[in-house]
């Protein structure tokens, strides 16, 4: 009875186990309730939702500090930086959200591909601390990029998709209550 009762634990730990590979490799975080990450992605970098003031993409930025085609913005701000190995072709991820959001009834306010996004798209949003903080999102850059903006309402979706010789990157970022700021 013993042995039989050890066997269906050690079966139900295995089929845990086997289902939760990627989580477990996640750093802190977790994902966004209204946007399930991309297959096989894990979080490299997760700052939990806060009252913020971000600046936001809706066009092209040839420089990171113009104020020109960005929308700034204060609301509960999430960001979340994924991984994904090996990597996948920044198209294909795209769709993925595109279709994701668009069911939920998001508008896409702006997307863009490589060198349309303008010289600068990569360092505003990774590296300026306007977008995502400082250190949170681990950056390629390339013109294989993709950028997304989408809204609803009040709740603003920024995604930056990159791919590298050996993964790709998913920085999200979430703004919900959003309202015009002029902080920024």
């Amino acid at each position: 009875m013993r042995i039989g009762l050890m066997n269906t634990v050690l079966t139900a730990v295995t089929a845990i186990l086997a289902v939760a590979p990627a989580s477990a490799q996640d750093a802190d975080g977790q994902d966004h309730a209204g946007l399930p990450r991309y297959v096989n992605a894990v979080i490299d970098g997760y700052r939990s939702p806060s009252l913020d003031q971000v600046a936001l993409p809706i066009g092209p930025v040839a420089n990171e500090d113009a104020a020109t085609n960005l929308q700034a913005l204060e609301g509960r701000v999430t960001h979340i930086d994924y991984r994904v190995t090996p990597a996948t072709a920044p198209l294909q991820i795209e769709r993925y959200y595109d279709d994701l959001l668009h069911r939920q009834g998001f508008e896409t306010v702006y997307r863009c591909v490589g060198p349309a996004c303008g010289g600068d798209m990569g360092s505003l949003i990774l590296n300026s601390g306007k977008v995502a903080p400082v250190g949170l999102a681990d950056g390629l850059f390339n013109d294989r990029i993709r950028v997304l903006a989408a809204r609803r309402g009040d709740t603003w979706v920024l995604l930056h998709i990159a791919e590298g010789p050996d993964r790709s990157q998913i920085f999200q970022m979430v703004v919900e209550g959003a309202t015009p700021s002029t902080d920024r």
